[in-house]
């Protein structure tokens, strides 16, 4: 399934020309030794995402047609998926959620499908199954875990479910346990070498593309700012990388990549900060932005309200007195002051993050494709190649984010959701307890409530 015949072979490598779908190539026979061009540059057409073509050190032209059709294409389909992208994001945190959870479907069945070998799973009819399995244990404890910090935002629902989410995390567990002893017990003697490969290829899946992929649901609870942020970032690096390299790149960046170009990587870091420092401040001003949300059903239609977090409350700042009298030279005018949102100087520290060190994780991407020979992870997007393709630099920067903003950023509050959750989490006799001195409280403070409360217990 899926044979490449040697004749010709090579010349399509060295030309970067299709030669077949990811499947088939996945299965081809190993390249020659002989063929150091194509082993270099195997089927890495979409990998030079801001370069030209391929090269050591110095990147080559490539054929100025197929240069702007490739153009044209990737430019259409990054419009489309940068509309759709928004309109998500403005139908609110469920839309969003959903998104998130089809991306992690899509691209754990494409890492998935890499280690996939027809020939051997005819004759182990369960191994699909049981990837599917353990993908649905996974999503079910993280998505499990997410519901129960929405469900505190309303307190009737969560009073129900709370026998249920008391035992959530044994009953994952458990869920996980019947999927490995299912493992267990179809080893074949024959292929136990192949099933304990599998079985490893779906854990690392599971760890690089689930559970990372993950803190972007935790950046939502958070605001939608701090999901939407870290994304149109590593958008933007992308976009100008590709730019900056298409019209000025010479100088390959790295040989994983033989199309990245140092021209590109610096352009499109520089435009990324910029880019940053200024949205950061237009999104500020908007509280469907920067409010975590009150419940799964907001859009950037609603009437959101909350208190603001200080790093998105401007602030005034001294101006260095050299650079006030270099920006009265060149401005005709004295500036003494700036008023700047704190949240803007971390955005800079994020824009750094999603310039320099989150396109590794595409590299790191790149590599698979070496190892796996193949050209793209899949061809779902055109001009693109797989959903993979896309999305591969976004896991690391959604780790990255919710680290710098738990560590940095967020402020501890006490609400009345996560009280009453933990109210609920008490026996008869503690709720009670609570209550009465909860109601002692509020009558020695001399609260209305109190004595409503004081009364109605008489009355009964």
């Amino acid at each position: 399934m899926g044979r490449v015949t040697k004749k010709g072979s090579t010349a399509n490598m060295q030309s970067g020309e299709n030669i077949g779908s990811p499947t088939k190539l996945r299965h081809r026979k190993p390249i020659d030794n002989g063929s150091t061009a194509a082993a270099k540059g195997d089927y890495d057409e979409n990998d030079g995402d801001d370069g030209q073509g391929k090269g050591a050190g110095i990147v080559p032209q490539e054929d100025t047609k197929k240069k702007w059709r490739n153009w044209r294409q990737r430019t259409t389909f990054t419009f489309l998926m940068i509309a759709g992208f928004f309109t998500v994001i403005a139908l609110g945190p469920l839309s969003t959620m959903l998104m998130v959870l089809c991306l992690q479907v899509l691209i754990y069945r494409e890492v998935i499908s890499l280690s996939s070998v027809p020939k051997k799973e005819r004759d182990l009819p369960w191994s699909r199954a049981m990837n599917a399995y353990f993908l649905i244990c996974l999503e079910y404890y993280l998505y499990g875990e997410n519901m129960h910090r929405a469900l505190k935002r309303h307190p009737w629902l969560e009073a129900h479910l709370q026998p249920f989410f008391a035992h959530h995390r044994f009953i994952s567990f458990s869920l996980y346990l019947i999927g490995f002893v299912w493992f267990v017990s179809t080893l074949r003697k024959g292929y136990y070498r192949f099933q304990m490969g599998q079985f490893a290829w779906t854990h690392m899946a599971l760890g690089l593309v689930v559970v990372q992929s993950q803190y972007m649901i935790e950046n939502i609870f958070e605001g939608i700012f701090w999901f939407f942020l870290p994304i149109a970032l590593v958008i933007v690096n992308d976009i100008f990388a590709y730019v900056f390299g298409f019209f000025f790149g010479r100088h390959q960046l790295i040989e994983l990549s033989p199309k990245k170009t140092w021209e590109g990587y610096i352009g499109g870091g520089v435009t990324t900060m910029m880019f940053g420092f200024v949205f950061t401040a237009m999104l500020s001003d908007w509280p469907f932005m920067y409010c975590p949300p009150p419940n799964l059903h907001m859009t950037a239609f609603s009437n959101v309200t909350c208190e603001k977090n200080p790093v998105f409350v401007p602030q005034e700042y001294r101006v260095p007195a050299a650079l006030s009298a270099a920006l009265s030279v060149v401005l005709k005018r004295h500036i003494a002051t700036v008023t700047i949102r704190p949240v803007q100087f971390h955005s800079l520290a994020i824009s750094a993050f999603a310039s320099l060190i989150a396109p590794f994780g595409g590299f790191f991407a790149s590599g698979v494709k070496r190892a796996f020979n193949i050209k793209d992870f899949g061809n779902s997007i055109p001009g693109h190649g797989g959903v993979t393709d896309r999305f591969d630099c976004q896991f690391i920067m959604a780790v990255f984010s919710h680290s710098y903003y738990s560590s940095f950023i967020k402020v501890s509050t006490v609400t009345v959701g996560g009280l009453f959750s933990s109210f609920l989490s008490l026996n008869s006799e503690k709720q009670m307890e609570l209550y009465h001195s909860i109601q002692e409280y509020l009558q020695s403070t001399g609260s209305a409530v109190g004595e409503a409360a004081s009364a109605a217990a008489g009355a009964a």
